[in-house]
């Protein structure tokens, strides 16, 4: 029946969730308090990226909340939404990333070059994953934890601001660091979940899972090599 939950999907819709709660909170000082207050002097390309990011996340609580009550139907309908919104969410955050990278190497700023790899691996991540999710639309067990570990990729920079939060003294490359660390504990949860309900994961999560730490530490180790300085340097010119 429509208003009944389907067993084993309460975990996507509390994931979900809580991802929502973990991006609000991650950028209410920086972000929307600011925005309230009219003191925001943000480019416009920033307050676009930031709407289809929160669109993207409520869209993919409304997702999940919609296979728990068993509207099947309305989530597939809304399956191109996901799409466009995944594909302007890429594009934007990549442009983000590179218009901050030419303006701090412009003015000047605490490991730049450094700095943005992590910015810029984001949006690969997400495209890898959610095209994934997509080829794997048509079967359900497969797409939903794509798409869950995705959407957990994509609140890093969330949980990079939660991280200063509770500590302002770390530097902002040591809290994108540790925001790749939240961000796979996430990941390793669901997995658990998936674990101790199937009595063993899913090969979505360890498969996804790999290829996230995997894409991670590629980072983590040629972010400080003078071929990625000068690819940045390129990336740079782009916004000039």
């Amino acid at each position: 029946m429509p208003g009944e939950a389907w067993p084993g999907t309460r975990l996507y819709l509390v994931m979900a969730c809580l991802g929502g709660l973990l991006a609000a909170v991650g950028f209410s000082k920086r972000y929307f308090l600011p925005l309230a207050a009219g003191t925001s002097d943000l480019p416009a390309i920033v307050h676009i990226h930031g709407i289809i990011t929160f669109s993207w996340v409520i869209l993919v609580i409304l997702q999940a909340a919609l296979v728990a009550a068993r509207r099947t139907a309305l989530h597939r309908s809304l399956g191109m939404a996901g799409i466009a919104l995944a594909t302007l969410l890429v594009f934007t955050a990549t442009q983000v990333a590179i218009l901050q990278l030419a303006r701090e190497l412009k003015v000047g700023g605490p490991a730049p070059r450094e700095f943005v790899a992590l910015l810029l691996i984001l949006p690969l991540l997400v495209t890898g994953l959610f095209g994934a999710a997509i080829a794997a639309v048509h079967r359900p067990e497969v797409h939903k934890r794509l798409v869950l570990v995705a959407s957990f990729v994509v609140l890093a920079p969330a949980l990079a601001r939660i991280i200063q939060l509770l500590d302002p003294s770390l530097t902002r490359l040591a809290r994108n660091d540790l925001s790749l660390v939240a961000s796979d504990a996430l990941i390793l949860i669901a997995l658990g979940w998936d674990a101790r309900a199937r009595g063993r994961p899913h090969p979505a999560y360890l498969i996804a899972g790999g290829c996230v730490l995997v894409v991670q530490t590629a980072m983590l180790l040629l972010r400080s090599t003078q071929a990625w300085h000068a690819a940045t340097t390129w990336l740079a010119s782009l916004a000039a």
